[in-house]
């Protein structure tokens, strides 16, 4: 957001100035929530995915244990070791597939987290300036808190208004 050149003096423009400001701050609010919560989905999917990683592993831990009983047991049961390599196979492509699921989910959640902090940092700047553009639209349309006399506060000074007046003309 950039701050306009010449603030409005009327109360109806500042009136909009503010009115503008606070749609930009809610609408940005919003985006910072609805990217909190895709995040939060993230996080939840990868925390999900690790689980079955997990479960998968204990699943070619227990297809490997028990191909090598099978093993030792081979002239009994050729048969049988033959099943258990397949299943140990498709137990480890399907370990490969949900690792490779949860590293694309966990990158996922790296970039989300990214746009989250940037999203955040944005907001925190455009605050700031909307702050900024009130207190200066505020600033113009208050009328000044003294009237006449000393202009640096002490008793007898010489007035500093005439002077400041002939600047600001």
């Amino acid at each position: 957001m950039s701050a306009p050149t010449e603030l409005p003096a009327d109360p109806e423009s500042i009136k909009k100035l503010e009115k503008d400001i606070s749609k930009d701050g809610k609408a940005e609010e919003k985006t910072m929530q609805s990217t909190f919560k895709d995040m939060y989905k993230q996080e939840k999917s990868a925390a999900k995915a690790s689980k079955a990683v997990e479960k998968a592993e204990k699943a070619v831990k227990k297809l490997e244990k028990h191909e090598t009983e099978t093993v030792s047991s081979l002239r009994a049961a050729t048969h049988k070791h033959d099943i258990a390599i397949t299943n140990l196979h498709s137990g480890q492509a399907d370990l490969y597939a949900k690792q490779q699921q949860a590293d694309r989910l966990k990158q996922d959640l790296a970039n989300v987290r990214q746009r989250a902090d940037q999203v955040s940092k944005d907001k925190q700047v455009h605050d700031r300036e909307r702050e900024i553009t009130l207190s200066q639209a505020q600033i113009h349309t208050s009328p000044p808190t003294t009237a006449g006399g000393s202009s640096i506060g002490v008793p007898g000074a010489p007035s500093l208004t005439g002077a400041t007046q002939e600047r600001s003309s």
